[in-house]
């Protein structure tokens, strides 16, 4: 069963196998979506300024803004979590949800 179907019967599916009985609700599904296409071109708008080799001034300077725009994305998915699906997963006495945004936390900060 795919977690977005185990999702729609209410219930989810952690990657340890572990099941809990709330769903994992994305309110900025399309946002995230549109921001990913964003990054995802200027991503390929450096690569190509790499090929022809523009200054590596304007280049840093750029990937400056993808790592802003990247950090901006995380903290909307950040909040969606911490709305929804902590929220829900507190509710249902769920730790582990709890444990996975603290490690997830961790890495964001490194």
């Amino acid at each position: 069963m795919t977690e977005q179907h185990s999702e729609e019967m209410g219930f989810h599916v952690h990657a340890d196998g572990t099941v809990h009985s709330h769903a994992h609700t994305h309110q900025n599904t399309k946002a995230v979506k549109n921001r990913l296409a964003r990054i995802i071109g200027h991503l390929h708008a450096v690569e190509r300024m790499v090929d022809d080799g523009r200054d590596c001034a304007e280049v840093l300077i750029q990937l400056a803004a993808i790592r802003s725009a990247v950090n901006n994305l995380c903290k909307l998915i950040l909040k969606d979590h911490m709305d929804h699906c902590v929220v829900d997963a507190i509710r249902c006495g769920d730790h582990e949800t709890l444990e996975e945004l603290n490690k997830a936390v961790d890495l964001l900060m490194k």
